[in-house]
């Protein structure tokens, strides 16, 4: 049997669908049971943040996927995120799990000066050595993330970027192609702790986004560079806390200068096959 984790995201949604198809036996857990509905697998609840109850979930799986999720309202985003992978780390050791696929990010190599990854560094340290088969597969930027630029770009027709400069093509992925890396990883026990860096098929900028747009809209959108004041107040809007948001602006900053690049030798790089034309067709609705 294998465990799910944040089996109600995309992320962790498409690992179901993926083991699904290959007849895996499945137990999915969330925080709210009733978001599985649906799935066809068994489902569970537990938190993060609650060892007890994710030692339940996790005991007797042959393997498990997990995550962190970063709590966006904490006043000290960072110390929260490490009490919630200490704890995910207890509850994997105590339900003694044999092979572990860890949902990290790109940047989580360094300890410091990567923005909101740091925790999903602080991740990877509390992990080390939880199961004798452990993977940190390592994404780049979500393509999905340019969803929240939509409405925008829809009705005033610039595309507001936060990755500067507008021409600065950087690696980015599906979520749906993580998830089915996560799938294939979980099919792939071997002994010791691997990285795996997922990109995407191809590297994207601002610019390459807004023509995509531009061909899917009937019209031209444009690129524009969004300050960090208008970034946090975006991020602040959409219901971030104050500390979250500083981090997740941090870590852009950290994009455009160059830190979140995979570095050469730090592990196995994979490239999935979705591409942003596909993902911005599904978030428009166009299929």
């Amino acid at each position: 049997m294998f465990v799910i984790m944040g089996a109600s995201g995309q992320v962790g949604g498409a690992a179901v669908a993926a083991l699904k198809g290959h007849g895996k036996a499945l137990r999915a857990v969330s925080r709210d049971p009733a978001r599985l509905a649906g799935l066809g697998v068994e489902a569970v609840r537990a938190d993060a943040g609650d060892t007890a109850d994710l030692t339940n979930a996790l005991r007797g799986a042959e393997a498990a996927f997990v995550m962190l999720v970063p709590p966006p309202q904490a006043s000290d985003v960072l110390a929260e995120a490490r009490k919630l992978a200490r704890s995910v780390a207890a509850a994997v050791r105590a339900a003694v799990v044999p092979h572990v696929v860890a949902l990290s990010s790109v940047g989580a190599h360094l300890a410091e000066g990567n923005g909101i990854v740091q925790a999903l560094h602080d991740f990877e340290v509390a992990l080390a050595g939880v199961a004798p088969s452990l993977v940190f597969l390592r994404p780049g930027d979500f393509l999905e993330n340019w969803g929240a630029m939509l409405p925008v770009a829809q009705t005033a027709r610039v595309l507001p970027s936060v990755k500067v400069p507008l021409d600065l093509r950087g690696e980015a992925v599906s979520a749906l192609d993580v998830g089915r890396a996560a799938a294939e990883l979980l099919c792939d026990v071997q002994t010791g702790t691997r990285v795996v860096n997922l990109a995407g098929p191809t590297q994207y900028s601002a610019i390459d986004a807004a023509e995509i747009l531009s061909r899917l809209l009937g019209g031209t959108v444009t690129a524009v560079p969004s300050p960090r004041a208008e970034t946090m107040a975006g991020f602040a809007a959409a219901g971030l806390g104050a500390d979250y948001a500083r981090h997740l602006a941090d870590l852009y900053e950290a994009i455009n200068a160059g830190r979140l690049d995979f570095p050469a030798g730090s592990g196995e790089l994979r490239r999935g096959t979705t591409t942003l034309e596909v993902v911005l067709r599904r978030l428009l609705g166009m299929g």
